[in-house]
């Protein structure tokens, strides 16, 4: 088959969660089908990087999408009378639309793989190709849950006034799409509910465990690591948030605990986190080696959807896992097994605690975390399972043809 993956910006280099997966699924596509890349491209340096795709396409075409203050603060206050949510108002471009009709048409487009909402919107314009929808994240759970956490009283109305228009949108979306895709049973579950009758799979994300593995490097004792991709509003609070609610009972056990916050490009509100006590390293080349040096993972998102890649990456390395509800959701996490879980700030002290006084609960509880990845969230096991929704929506997709 053609396939074409359609996507809302650059997924290469891999430097947060949606590029991993859209790059993993991509690649395990590309081993049986013939891959074609449709992508906007908000770095001005973007197209520097398509060596890293080369490989595994047969073409790429990049779509320049530039989002000045002034534009995108337009279109937010439009989205609050309006009926398109504002990331859809974001990305609504007509060149976008005529292109992916023109690569359709002229490369015989058999099915379309498209990542997150922003581009899901074309799948009005998909032409004789099949459409599958990647959700990644339940825009309104997502949106929802950001709102919850907001201090800023303007932000957390215009987030909640978001909430119908994605219910809406996504509904749309289902309705012009061949199958949809979600991250985790809890995802399809809730997209089912608001569009009943649709054809959604769980296509979970997963690990590299060629990449991720344990690593032949010292334990740095009594040390923390949150990695992430700072930038991004709920990760950045996590950070903020383990700082200040969580991190100074740890101190408190252990005066020599050291946190380390590693990521590309930290906002001011974690840069200002660094003390004697929490190095903010910005990016790192390999973060495996962070990861290995640590005593102990934590995950202490509060905001989020979907399942989160940080998670796998360590368990593949066999390291201990603390995280919260949010953090663990839609993975197949064992409390006091495979990670501690808990939304309490004073049971994620006490869980990071005792996995830092206790090697060999830290050496079992990553043992049992890497064997979960092995035998359950592998990309080659999750690739097979998008196979069959491609299939299947393609067979739906010519049968809807020949009705016409």
């Amino acid at each position: 088959m053609n396939v074409l993956v359609l996507t809302a910006k650059a997924i290469w280099p891999l430097l947060g969660g949606a590029e991993i997966r859209n790059f993993s699924l991509l690649k395990e596509t590309s081993k049986h089908h013939r891959v074609f890349l449709l992508s906007f491209l908000l770095g001005e340096n973007d197209r520097d990087h398509f060596d890293g795709l080369e490989p595994f396409c047969e073409k790429i075409v990049g779509l320049d999408l530039r989002r000045p203050l002034a534009g995108r603060l337009v279109r937010a206050a439009r989205s609050i009378g309006g009926r398109r949510p504002f990331i859809v108002s974001e990305y609504a471009r007509r060149e976008m639309s005529l292109a992916l009709e023109r690569i359709v048409r002229e490369e015989q487009i058999d099915v379309i793989h498209a990542h997150f909402l922003h581009v899901a919107q074309y799948a009005g314009w998909k032409g004789r190709a099949a459409f599958v929808y990647d959700a990644h994240n339940l825009e309104h759970i997502l949106w929802k849950r950001f709102a919850r956490v907001q201090s800023n009283p303007v932000m957390r109305t215009f987030s909640r006034l978001q909430l119908p228009k994605f219910v809406e949108w996504q509904r749309r979306v289902a309705r012009q799409s061949d199958a949809v895709v979600t991250l985790s049973d809890v995802d399809r579950d809730e997209f089912l509910r608001i569009a009943p009758g649709t054809d959604v799979t769980t296509v979970p994300n997963g690990a590299d465990v060629e990449y991720f593995h344990p690593l032949d490097i010292p334990e740095e004792e009594h040390s923390i690591i949150y990695f992430a991709n700072f930038g991004w509003p709920p990760q950045d609070d996590a950070a903020v948030y383990f700082c200040n609610e969580i991190f100074p009972s740890v101190r408190a056990k252990y005066n020599d605990a050291h946190l380390y916050l590693v990521g590309k490009t930290p906002p001011e509100k974690v840069r200002t986190l660094a003390t004697d006590d929490v190095t903010v390293t910005g990016f790192v080349e390999d973060i495996r080696e962070y990861i290995a040096r640590a005593a102990v993972v934590v995950l202490p998102l509060r905001v989020g959807a979907g399942t989160k890649h940080r998670a796998f990456q360590a368990l593949a390395m066999e390291k201990p896992l603390v995280t919260t509800t949010v953090g663990a959701e839609g993975i197949a996490l064992e409390h006091g097994r495979t990670a501690m879980i808990t939304d309490d700030p004073g049971e994620f002290a006490r869980h990071t605690i005792d996995l830092l006084g206790d090697s060999g609960k830290r050496r079992a509880m990553g043992r049992t975390g890497r064997q979960l990845v092995l035998d359950r969230y592998t990309w080659s096991a999750n690739y097979a399972v998008l196979e069959d929704v491609f299939a299947r929506a393609v067979k739906r997709r010519q049968s809807a043809e020949e009705l016409v």
